[in-house]
């Protein structure tokens, strides 16, 4: 579920200058077209917004492409992931978008529909682009909302979220279904690792508990919740919130999920989580080269991994992890070292395995770029974001990795060669 279209919902309904419908197609009957097509007919929409992530750029096209076949006098305004990372490159392959969110886009969008509305220059609306006489204006970057806790709670209801509850359970390790819901406690992060970027800026703000127990309150009373996912990925920076949250969480009947930096585990916060419903701690493991995290500016060392990993695991907590291969320090030998320290740990720590994806706005992203090994930005998107070998590998030791990650997987990887490397 795509939250970040579901707050500019819920703000532009609060504010009540707009008249704002909802439509979320992976839960109507019958043909999206058709269906995207009476919901057109019946509200007398002209401006449509969507959202979403670079690699869903197959499933935006589309629905842009129907929208101006529908109407050709729509505007439709895209935001997300996807046009926040590289608004260049997306309105290039998306020649239908009339006009791009880049960065958050509750304020940005209320202020476009004004500027819209009331034929005001659209050079005034901060953090968006669009088109003039065939060529792309791209205005200046809006800053963050710095209080989060004046955004009011995202729009659940018009998006149909208790379908998506029972259509999309989350199935627990011994195949117990949860109904899952994800709270986002903050926005953005401090940190820059070069395989990460940030739609939503670049400056890090958290919830106060006051606010994410309001949205906790109204999900537990409108909806059948087992299984909260607390969606930040820094939310253990001060222990203090921490215990907070442990103490106010206690009067709730679900289990519940956190995120946590290797460098943020330590004995006291272990001591709080181990007798509460926390049932998963995620934490980012990545590497386990030394070489290799510095290069992806992880800020933590393979004994800071191994140290917080077992303590989580001493105290009977169940953390999730993973490790990456691809990043540009990776060479063959760093990479099966890194399998080898896997296998060796994966039965003690639930780890899982991956290829680095060079996600457009990433530093990988735009190391690839430069090298050539995304030639055409445009493409890459078309492609799907494909892996690409942006590492210290020749192609054919990168392929051999691919296919270790391959077989423990179980899966095959959508892998481009844009640009040879010996």
């Amino acid at each position: 579920m795509p939250m970040g279209t579901l707050y500019v919902s819920a703000f532009l309904k609060k504010e009540g200058t707009v008249n704002v419908n909802t439509l979320n197609l992976n839960h109507t009957n019958g043909n999206e077209r058709d269906c995207l097509a009476r919901k057109m007919r019946e509200c007398g929409a002209n401006i449509i917004g969507i959202g979403g992530l670079s690699g869903e750029y197959v499933d935006i096209h589309r629905i842009v492409k129907w929208v101006k076949e529908l109407n050709p006098e729509c505007s439709v305004i895209v935001g997300g992931g996807i046009m926040s990372s590289d608004p260049v490159a997306t309105m290039g392959v998306m020649l239908q978008v009339d006009f791009g969110i880049v960065g958050e886009g509750e304020l940005t969008v209320r202020e476009l529909l004004y500027a819209i509305r009331d034929g005001r220059s659209l050079e005034d609306v901060d953090g968006i682009v669009f088109r003039r006489d065939g060529m792309l204006v791209q205005t200046k970057r809006r800053k963050e909302i710095m209080n989060l806790d004046l955004l009011p709670i995202p729009d659940y209801e018009g998006f149909n979220y208790g379908d998506y509850l029972q259509t999309n359970p989350d199935i627990s390790d011994e195949g117990k279904k949860y109904s899952q819901v994800s709270v986002i406690g903050g926005r953005s992060c401090k940190y820059n690792c070069t395989f990460c970027f940030h739609p939503s800026g670049t400056v890090y703000r958290q919830r106060g508990l006051e606010s994410i127990f309001r949205e906790i309150d109204w999900l537990v009373d409108q909806y059948d919740i087992s299984y909260i996912a607390l969606r930040e990925e820094l939310f253990a920076t001060d222990n203090r919130r921490v215990a907070n949250f442990c103490k106010r969480v206690e009067a709730y009947d679900f289990d519940w999920s956190i995120q946590l930096r290797i460098d943020n585990v330590n004995p006291e916060l272990v001591n709080m989580l181990r007798s509460t419903r926390c049932r998963y701690i995620f934490v980012g493991v990545e590497s386990a080269n030394n070489d290799v995290l510095r290069s992806m500016r992880k800020g933590i060392t393979v004994e800071q991994i191994e140290y917080a990993l077992s303590l989580l695991s001493e105290a009977g907590l169940n953390s999730r992890s993973g490790v990456i291969f691809g990043d540009s320090a990776e060479t063959y030998n760093t990479a099966l070292s890194t399998l080898e320290w896997f296998e060796a740990n994966r039965s003690r720590w639930r780890m899982f395995v991956d290829m680095i994806i060079a996600f457009p706005g990433s530093v990988l992203y735009k190391r690839a770029i430069a090298s050539g090994v995304i030639p055409n930005p445009g493409q890459f998107l078309r492609d799907g974001c494909p892996i690409v070998n942006v590492s210290s590998m020749s192609d054919e030791e990168f392929l051999d990795i691919v296919a270790r990650v391959e077989e423990i997987n179980g899966r095959h990887y959508n892998v481009k060669f844009y640009k040879q490397k010996l």
